[in-house]
Parts: structure tokens; sequence; C-alpha cells
């Protein structure tokens, strides 16, 4: 039964007969001697096993700081380049929109100093229907289209006026026309019928003012069936000359 054992630590055949040769020779104190020697041989090379894994434990750590390293080292590079092209693309917004301002102020600066004679005319009158009210009208470069200014500043398109204000900036356009006409060629007499019927009566003795400033250069003929609009014109111009056309005739 301790044969079989003794042959697995030794080997068989001649290594076991070696281990017998050995144990025969070998008293109880060297055996232990030994025993203890070997016992601190592998305490001490546990103790450097520990040692170096700890070691190694370290070089890993140092490794993942280096890379670490690295990386933040990347990272903080592109950040830099980041924010220089972000400093660049800064610089060139602030040019495009100090243009952009420029041309804006430029291009109203325009509208409001170079608009044709026609517009310019009918401005007047136009202000002087609505109690300067609208105190500017202009048409937008390139568009086909008319804007009016309030005082306050806003600005509307015809969209936004009423039907009423609408016919009055119609009629004032009218006028407008009318007048640089008369300043190219032969001064034309000016018909209209029925013009005041949709003007509130404040609005319509305005628009009667500016008639009466229209013929200063044009002769004006104005039909109406209604008896308050000749008492709104003789009122504003007593000079006005009525004609009253018997419908039976």
């Amino acid at each position: 039964e301790l044969l079989i054992p003794l042959q697995r630590l030794s080997g068989p055949g001649e290594q076991f007969d070696r281990f017998k040769d050995g144990l025969a020779q070998a008293s109880p104190h060297t055996l232990e001697d030994s025993s203890r020697a070997l016992a601190e041989q592998i305490e001490g090379n546990e103790a450097g096993r520990n040692a170096l894994l700890g070691e190694q434990g370290e070089v890993r750590t140092l490794l993942s700081q280096l890379t670490s390293e690295e990386e933040s080292s990347a990272l903080r590079l592109r950040r830099n380049v980041l924010i220089e092209e972000l400093r660049e693309q800064a610089q060139e917004w602030s040019k495009l929109t100090i243009a952009e301002e420029l041309l804006t102020r430029t291009r109203r600066k325009f509208e409001k100093e170079r608009q044709p004679d026609v517009i310019q005319h009918a401005q007047k009158f136009f202000a002087t229907i609505t109690h300067q009210r609208y105190d500017r009208l202009y048409s937008p470069i390139g568009e086909h289209m008319y804007t009016v200014v309030e005082r306050t500043g806003v600005s509307k398109h015809l969209t936004e006026l009423s039907r009423g204000t609408r016919e009055q900036l119609y009629l004032s356009l009218r006028f407008g026309l009318i007048r640089e006409f008369g300043e190219r060629t032969e001064r034309l007499p000016v018909v209209v019928d029925e013009v005041l019927v949709n003007f509130d009566p404040d609005r319509a003795r305005r628009a009667a003012e500016a008639f009466v400033e229209l013929s200063e250069t044009n002769q004006v003929l104005l039909f109406t069936c209604h008896p308050e609009t000749v008492a709104l014109f003789t009122d504003v111009a007593p000079e006005t000359q009525v004609i009253r056309i018997d419908p039976t005739e």
C-alpha cells in the first residue's frame, strides 16, 4: 500500500530505486533540515511571486495611464483645432453680418431717397389723405409691390391694409401718375366718378383737400349724385364750380 504512492512520487524503475537508496542514507534530522530549507525556499519564491504580481499590476496601470494620456493629448489637440476653426468662422460671420447690415441700410436709404417721381408724388398725396398716419410710401427694389410705413415705423403691405385705405392708396398713386405725367407733357383734365364712396368722413374730407391740391396743376371734373359730396367740396374749396345735371334732360 505504501509502495504505490512512493512510486508515484519518485517514478517507477530506477527512479524508485534511487529514491529508496536516498531514504536509506538520510536521517530524520537531515530530512527535517531539507524540509525546512525547502519550505523557506517556497516561502521566498511565494514572496517573489507576489512582488512580481504587484509589479505587473503597476506596469499595467502605467500602460493604461500612458494610453489615456495619449488619448487626452489627441483630444486636447483636436479641441484647439476646433477652437481655432470656430474663431475663424466667428470672424467670417461678423464680416458677413456687418456687410448684410450695411447693404440693408444702403437699400433702405436708396428706396427712401431714390424712388420714382410717381411714388414721391403719390407719397405726399397719401400722407395728406391719411392725415400723416402713413408718411412714407415706397416700392422695394426688384419687387412689383408697394409698402407703406406708419409714423411709428411699422411697415405694411397692401394685403394688410383695409379696403378703404387701399383705395386711398390707389387714388394717391393715380394722383402721382397724373402729376408726374403733367411734368413731362401737356397737363390733361382729370375725370372721376363717385371716388369717395368708400371713404370715412374724415378721410373723405382730406381726399377732397388732395383733389384741391391736384386742381392747382390739372383741371378736375368730379361726378357725384350725393349732395353731401358736393357740400364737402364746396366747404373745402369755396371756389369749386358746381354744375347740376338735370336727369330729365
